[in-house]
């Protein structure tokens, strides 16, 4: 009778198995079904979720086409329809444009404001703090929680190895340390299957706290060490500040040249308007000399082809000036002034050009401290000093030691189970791991070496650049300075010349031809010195650059006068998270355009005063300038050598004196 109970109960059971074995070959099929089913409609299934985020292969391989006839907003215009209408005393058709009058001032502190290069690199800032901040948590604690079901389902099973059903709960605190290690504290809860605590006759839960730690000995030991790359992100903040700081300098630089620039464009442009009126003033008086039977007829032609230069010249300085005041228009980026507006900028600057004598030496050394490219620098062999730290630590061997105490209860009620100090103990492990050669180490403390020994020497390359940037500025601003003598003095002696050889003509002596070459050395004359006043300028704003400073009234702080963008509404509440909120973030305003320019904003951009305005000489009925340009030392002769006398050659015919009946037109 008992015997076979017990077989049917075997027969019981090895049919349970064969169903359980059927059961687990039907699910590993199913799954493996599914698996080939997804990989192969994978790509239709986010097909949809990817086609946003491409562009059509129709904008990427195709080249288009540009026909200035289609494009052109009014029916072009021929030569043969336009020459009709072409005279030598008539200008080409000119639109009236409208003005705005800046200072010097005004467009610093707008450029300053709103300028898209510089709203770039404030990001920049904005980076390096926030990796400041990754560093600085590495030594967040953190909450940790495990749970892990084990489940043994084997034929033949024996419930007293306890392998039938176990669960593990584990939740506690983790602390990194500063000194490279770990330190925990966990509470551990193991409940194991009633069968095997009824077989084995042990109780079914476990409950506990395990205190652990793990320290590294040498390699990754140590505060220096693991505070080592918060250091390096501080001082590649501290980088991307001078940075910043630089590009602010440069962008001043940059509107001072340009505003300069276009000075010296409008100032072209009305001594090309000035020479055609010049010419078609001599136009007239060819005309009238010719109908009055005092010239021949050849006058009028010659005068004709010099106003038809003066035409051209007068295009060419009116595209330059477009050029270089959509220049300005880009750096200032003022809402009113965009790069496609028709209306003019008018400066109203002036230049104030004096006479400097510096200290070459002194200067020199302020250039090398204050140029952010010499602090830059010094901030990154700091960081390459941290490196080379860094690299001898990691050749040590890793030696580490781990201690963990465990005060346990156990219970066949999971609230009773936490009656600790039934079941207390420790372990303690020592590990080490030691490299054979330590090749791979040897050669990144090499290379760490190498870098900053290259970075010292880029140092002192970088200080004899910018000492020679420096002294070049120097003898670019006195050689401006000189320019602007010889300038003044040339436009005064060839208006004088223009004046004199207007004379002759009314007498008789000289050509239309003589009139207007002598009135296009005059124009030559005056361009030279409007470049020599705006170069004289621009030559100055290169020195304060070359210094490391700006031209300004007052000092000017970026951190005060710029906003650095954020990002830290994106981790608003659940955005902290990982979830997102919707929003755009950082707090950059979506118009970089920015608002109007305030009067009140410009104070701290005003120029220092320097010398009372100068103004170009016209060189028509103007004095001579008591100055002349003082000789340069190194183009005199040695104090022991003689100068030759100069030989004046005699001219060719006497210049007649003007009779009191000639009156000049």
């Amino acid at each position: 009778m008992i015997d076979a109970t017990r077989c049917i109960d075997r027969v019981k059971y090895f049919r349970g198995a064969n169903a359980r074995t059927q059961f687990s070959r039907g699910s590993i099929a199913f799954m493996i079904a599914i698996a080939v089913a997804l990989s192969g409609c994978q790509n239709e299934l986010f097909q949809d979720a990817e086609t946003p985020y491409t562009a059509p292969l129709r904008r990427l391989h195709e080249v288009g086409t540009f026909n200035p006839i289609k494009e052109a907003s009014q029916t072009p215009e021929t030569l043969q329809h336009v020459e009709k209408d072409l005279a030598a005393d008539k200008l080409p058709k000119q639109e009236v444009n409208s003005m705005r009058k800046l200072s010097l001032a005004e467009c610093r502190s707008a450029a300053l404001e709103r300028n898209l290069d510089l709203k770039v690199q404030l990001y920049a800032p904005a980076l390096a703090r926030s990796q400041v901040s990754q560093e600085e948590a590495k030594f967040e604690a953190a909450i940790t929680a495990n749970w892990e079901k084990q489940s043994n389902n084997l034929v033949g099973t024996d419930p007293t190895t306890g392998l039938l059903t176990t669960d593990n709960f584990t939740t506690g605190l983790a602390f990194p340390l500063a000194t490279g290690g770990t330190f925990s504290t966990d509470a551990l809860s193991n409940q194991t299957d009633a069968a095997v605590s009824a077989a084995t006759g042990t109780q079914n839960w476990q409950s506990g706290l395990a205190f652990s730690i793990s320290q590294p000995l040498l390699r990754g030991a140590g505060i220096e060490t693991n505070t080592a790359s918060i250091r390096v992100a501080k001082l590649n903040s501290q980088i991307a500040d001078a940075r910043t700081k630089l590009e602010s300098i440069r962008l001043l630089a940059n509107v001072d040249r340009s505003y300069w620039n276009v000075y010296a464009a409008a100032r072209e442009l009305d001594i090309r308007q000035q020479q055609y009126e010049l010419a078609l003033a001599q136009l007239q008086l060819a005309r009238r000399r010719v109908n009055a039977g005092d010239a021949a007829q050849i006058e009028i032609v010659r005068a004709e082809s010099g106003l038809g230069s003066r035409i051209e010249n007068i295009i060419v300085s009116d595209n330059r000036l477009r050029l270089r005041q959509r220049d300005l228009k880009r750096l200032i980026n003022d809402p009113e002034l965009n790069m496609d507006s028709p209306t003019y900028v008018v400066t109203t600057t002036a230049p104030r050009p004096l006479g400097f004598k510096f200290d070459p030496e002194k200067l020199a050394q302020q250039a090398v401290e204050n140029r952010m490219e010499m602090l830059e620098l010094e901030l990154q062999l700091a960081i390459d000093a941290t490196n080379v730290d860094l690299a001898r630590n990691a050749a040590l061997p890793l030696f580490t030691v781990d201690y963990q105490y465990n005060v346990q209860g156990t219970s066949d009620d999971f609230s009773k189970s936490w009656s600790l100090g039934q079941d207390d103990g420790s372990t303690f492990s020592a590990n080490a791991r030691i490299p054979l050669g330590n090749e791979f180490a040897k050669n990144k403390i090499q290379q760490a070496v190498l870098n900053r020994l290259q970075r010292m020497a880029t140092r002192d390359l970088r200080r004899q650049t910018i000492r020679q940037e420096l002294f070049n500025a120097m003898d670019n601003l006195q050689n401006a300075w000189r320019r602007i003598l010889a300038a003044r003095l040339e436009t005064a002696l060839a208006g004088r010349t223009y004046e004199a050889e207007k004379r002759q003509f009314d007498l008789g002596i000289r050509t239309s031809t003589d009139v207007l070459d002598a009135a296009s050395r005059l124009g030559d004359a005056q361009s030279r010195e409007v470049t020599a006043l705006a170069g004289w300028q621009i030559t100055l704003v290169d020195l304060a650059f070359a210094t490391g400073t700006q031209l300004g009234q007052a000092q000017i702080n970026w951190t005060s006068e710029l906003i650095v963008p954020s990002a830290q509404d994106a981790t608003k509440g659940w955005g902290g998270w990982g979830i997102n909120n919707g929003d755009i973030v950082g707090n950059q305003p979506d118009n970089t355009s920015g608002s109007a320019l305030k009067n009140t904003d410009v104070a701290p951009f005003e120029m220092p005063e320097l010398g009372p305005v100068v103004e170009p000489i016209s060189g028509i009925k103007s004095p001579l300038p008591n100055v002349m340009p003082p000789a340069d030392p190194a183009m005199m002769p040695p104090s022991g050598a003689k100068s030759a006398p100069m030989q004046v050659e005699p001219t060719s015919q006497p210049t007649p004196q003007p009779t009191p009946q000639a009156t000049p037109q």
